[in-house]
């Protein structure tokens, strides 16, 4: 098995054409999944407070990813077919909200 290979987001954003557009892309499937959870913290809706947290602290995680990103703070392969899934902070709300 070949071993993953780690790119300078930094090194890359000023060299290759591809990764400014990579970085509006994760911006936007960041601001997607941001919507998605909006609804709960809405001052009517009823939810358990660890869940309510929990759903805060992912936000947060949401919103610093493509800094720490742009700073290399991630070891990532940005032009990684599945990077999403591999990188992006996750909220399984099927189990938290249950």
């Amino acid at each position: 098995m070949e071993e993953e290979k780690y790119y300078s987001v930094k090194e890359g954003m000023l060299s290759c054409p591809y990764y400014p557009r990579k970085i509006q892309f994760l911006r936007e499937v960041r601001n997607e999944l941001l919507k998605k959870t909006d609804y709960y913290l809405l001052p009517d809706v009823v939810i358990d407070e660890n869940k309510l947290n929990a759903i805060k602290i992912y936000r947060q995680e949401l919103r610093d990813f493509i800094n720490r990103l742009l700073n290399d703070e991630i070891k990532c392969n940005l032009i990684d077919d599945d990077f999403e899934e591999k990188y992006f902070p996750k909220l399984i709300l099927d189990t938290i909200l249950e």
